[in-house]
């Protein structure tokens, strides 16, 4: 009888402890989503965001000012996050930034190329034609994930007549390259080029792809004054 009793007040601990930590779960789930939203681009707005990334002396604030206008202009979008590729920075500096816009904070942020006709250790010159080799400015969406020639892609769908509309026609998608990485650099001085891929460093490419949602905004900025102009996100 004591071997039964003592079974029965076991069970019913073991049951109760259950439903205590499913219960103490879904708190914590509860606070960290109260957390991770104070920190959220919607709550904080753009110049407190900004600040709270920490990021002031690697990606100035009007290029992300820029992205973040054009961002909210565009429909079907990912709003978990955002890709910003500063091309007016040299290829030996980081320049490619994934930011989760809920939780405030920078993904990745790491090298990345532009087109071989568009300049050697900066790019300069801009085209949306195909075989012209070079990078194509403005805002895109992420499409499909796939294995290519280049391995494991992404597909970039340019959303501005003019300057990023041909993307899917050139294959402008993102990639991984060893031309991309530390080690191009230290032997040639600036990094690698592309046919008007931006491609990142190889080494960690499918990890950084693999967070990529579909229809994430990548946003390409260059100095080109024509793009600044016309641009209808800006």
């Amino acid at each position: 009888m004591r071997k039964i009793l003592l079974m029965f007040f076991i069970i019913i601990n073991i049951f109760s402890y259950g439903k205590v930590n499913e219960k103490n779960q879904e708190k914590e789930k509860i606070v960290r989503v109260k957390e991770e939203s104070k920190k959220s681009f919607e709550k904080l707005g753009m110049e407190k965001f900004y600040k709270n990334l920490n990021i002031s002396e690697e990606l100035d604030y009007k290029v992300f000012e820029m992205a973040m206008n054009g961002y909210l202009k565009i429909d079907y979008k990912n709003k978990e996050e955002i890709i910003i590729i500063d091309l007016s920075k040299d290829s030996t500096e980081e320049r490619f930034f994934f930011i989760d816009l809920k939780e405030g904070r920078v993904k990745y942020k790491t090298f990345v190329t532009h087109g071989k006709n568009s300049g050697a250790e900066k790019a300069v010159s801009f085209s949306n034609q195909p075989n012209s080799f070079k990078s194509s400015v403005g805002f895109y969406l992420t499409r499909s994930h796939y294995n290519g020639k280049y391995g494991y892609s992404v597909r970039l769908k340019g959303l501005e007549e003019g300057f990023n509309s041909n993307a899917i026609a050139r294959g402008i998608v993102i990639h991984g390259a060893k031309e991309a990485e530390q080690k191009y650099i230290d032997s040639y001085g600036f990094l690698g080029r592309t046919e008007g891929c931006p491609a990142i460093p190889y080494g960690i490419s499918k990890k950084v792809m693999e967070d990529i949602n579909m229809n994430t905004v990548l946003f390409i900025y260059g100095n080109d004054e024509n793009y600044f102009e016309k641009s209808i996100y800006l």
